[in-house]
């Protein structure tokens, strides 16, 4: 072994490990969890969502999803919605149900029309899946 080679782990053993804290805490990050539920008849359906906050309050929510079929005439009650495109759908929280605290809950619902009517397997709440 070489003198230089020596050296340098002679170095690298009397530098300190890094300390590291690793990702961040799991509850800084809300958990939701939700529950779609929805009753179909030929050409369309209505639909509502219940979304549980099991982190801490959240102050704002927008839940977002796709469906499978193209989906049109969204009515909305307790929740603003928006369809940039037959496919997906983003819903946010009206003033009065902005606040979802810890262990509660926020439900929303619509009607639309469609071809075909499934549970979308993507729905996320604020970024977070659902």
């Amino acid at each position: 072994m070489s003198r230089r080679f020596r050296l340098l782990l002679a170095a690298v053993a009397a530098v300190p490990p890094l300390a590291w804290a690793g990702p961040a805490a799991a509850d800084t990050v809300p958990a939701f969890s939700c529950d779609y539920r929805f009753s179909a008849w030929t050409g369309g359906f209505v639909a509502d969502l219940t979304v549980v906050n099991h982190g801490p309050a959240v102050n704002g929510w927008a839940a977002r999803w796709t469906f499978r079929s193209a989906t049109g005439n969204l009515t909305a009650w307790q929740a603003r919605m928006a369809q940039p495109d037959p496919f997906t759908v983003t819903a946010t929280n009206e003033s009065y149900n902005a606040l979802i605290d810890a262990g509660r809950s926020v439900r929303f619902g619509w009607t639309a029309s469609a071809a075909s009517t499934e549970v979308p397997s993507d729905i996320t709440v604020n970024g977070v899946p659902c």
